[in-house]
């Protein structure tokens, strides 16, 4: 299946050039010019993989960003909870308020009064 539209599922919309369904895994493949918006939040990659069973969206890339008004980030893999929680992984940068972290896990919650 090829897709160019906006996929919108709880309140996140999800952009890319290819959707793959699979029903008997109960997951989406996203591929190619990914963009996903949680609110104010953008993040793109090249891959992503909304599972039902598992309860998260991975979003993939070379690097995988994240970029608001607030925050500035990056890493090899974005994992996305249904609390809206945001773990960086792989050669994480998290830029805040001027302030930059560097780990291999980041932990990021949208939402949180930080």
């Amino acid at each position: 299946m090829i897709a160019n539209e906006t996929v919108n599922l709880q309140n996140i919309s999800i952009q890319s050039d290819e959707v793959t369904i699979n029903e008997k895994d109960r997951h989406l493949t996203f591929k190619n010019n990914i963009k996903i918006q949680i609110e104010n939040y953008i993040i793109e990659g090249s891959k992503a993989l909304l599972s039902q069973k598992d309860e998260k969206l991975e979003v993939s890339g070379n690097p995988t960003s994240i970029q608001s008004t607030d925050i500035d980030g990056e890493a090899e893999v974005l994992v996305i909870h249904p609390n809206k929680s945001i773990d960086l992984i792989g050669n994480a940068k998290l830029k805040k308020n001027g302030s930059l972290i560097t780990s291999n896990l980041i932990t990021y919650q949208i939402n949180s009064n930080e």
